[in-house]
């Protein structure tokens, strides 16, 4: 049975590997590190080297492990988005958060959104700020 493949946006690289989805990542206190998140969507299973810290709240930047390509969502720099296509090879957009500890994921298709996580939005609050409603 195929797996959900995930995708960074710009180069089209494949992020998962051994199991998990994984990223290269800085903290606000510009420490580095690899995160490896479960690819099961609304899990929020993490996994990283003991040395590498931070604390719930705060906010990091995700980067692809391939192409180094910043992967803040455009229309909410709140998010990390990245691609997937699941078994049917239907393809979606992949928003959550770049907050740690918070709870939120949105999967976008071209007619469809759903949403995951303790503490996510309605997509009107999500992208409220944005320029691209």
């Amino acid at each position: 049975m195929k797996k959900n493949d995930y995708l960074c946006p710009k180069c089209k690289g494949h992020l998962n590997a051994g199991g998990f989805v994984i990223f290269a990542t800085k903290t606000n206190k510009q420490n580095s590190g690899l995160i490896l998140l479960s690819p099961k969507v609304g899990s929020y299973s993490v996994k990283h080297h003991d040395a590498y810290r931070f604390e719930d709240g705060e906010l990091i930047d995700f980067f692809c492990p391939i192409c180094s390509a910043d992967l803040r969502a455009k229309e909410n720099e709140k998010n990390v988005e990245i691609n997937m296509v699941d078994e049917n090879d239907t393809e979606y957009r992949v928003l959550f958060s770049r907050i740690a500890g918070e709870r939120s994921t949105y999967l976008l298709s071209k007619d469809d959104v759903e949403v995951f996580g303790d503490d996510a939005l309605e997509m009107d609050d999500l992208y409220e700020d944005s320029e691209y409603l």
